[in-house]
């Protein structure tokens, strides 16, 4: 585990676990025994309590009764939910960025994300072919400069990459097939068809277990 250092003991828990999870050192369900963290940091069960309510704020985290602490599962009533609220925030701040003059240069960082998505496939890097995949995503809500919904979208992010981790890992089809979906919602965009783009969003969120 990390040196801890003279900073808020439940702030540097609370990173610590997050990246445990996101690199998926604690795996999808997993139970996280506060007293094994505890026993590895060499500090009292207090601020580790106190981080993991955090990450439970974060959606990270659930907080079983009785039970503990748990990393987050999907259920595919879920994952399919989350995929559809995110095909929501894609195409209102697609929008949003038309309205205001900013799509064209969305469509150039998205352009620039694509071709390292690709990089990064072709060399065979799936946890860095997932982040260029979000980050590629993640363009068109930035594009709003809207700092409230850029906040709240920021807010569940990594939610939304332990989703992409999900679905790259389960094969090459996965992943080529979101190089191809994300190749059309940009020539859509770059195209100013904005009934193309409605389609090939929800082609690339109509995502399941």
């Amino acid at each position: 585990m990390p040196q801890l250092q003279r900073l808020s003991l439940k702030a540097q828990v609370y990173e610590i676990i997050r990246q445990k999870i996101l690199q998926q050192e604690y795996a999808l369900g997993e139970k996280i025994n506060i007293d094994t963290v505890a026993d590895e940091l060499k500090i009292s069960n207090s601020p580790i309590r106190e981080a993991l309510m955090m990450l439970s704020q974060d959606g990270l985290i659930e907080m079983i009764p009785n039970n503990g602490a748990r990393v987050i599962s999907f259920s595919e009533e879920g994952f399919h939910e989350i995929a559809s609220s995110l095909y929501v925030v894609l195409y209102g701040a697609y929008d949003l960025c038309v309205r205001q003059g900013t799509i064209d240069q969305v469509a150039k960082e998205m352009e620039h994300h694509l071709a390292l998505q690709q990089k990064c496939y072709d060399e065979g890097d799936v946890v860095e072919t997932v982040k260029h995949a979000l980050q590629f995503d993640k363009c068109i809500v930035t594009g709003t400069r809207n700092c409230y919904l850029i906040s709240m979208y920021e807010h569940i992010e990594d939610i939304f990459y332990l989703m992409a981790l999900h679905n790259n890992q389960r094969g090459e089809d996965d992943r080529h097939n979101n190089i191809t979906e994300h190749k059309m919602i940009l020539k859509s965009i770059q195209e100013h068809d904005a009934a193309a783009l409605h389609n090939w969003l929800g082609v690339h969120y109509d995502k399941h277990l």
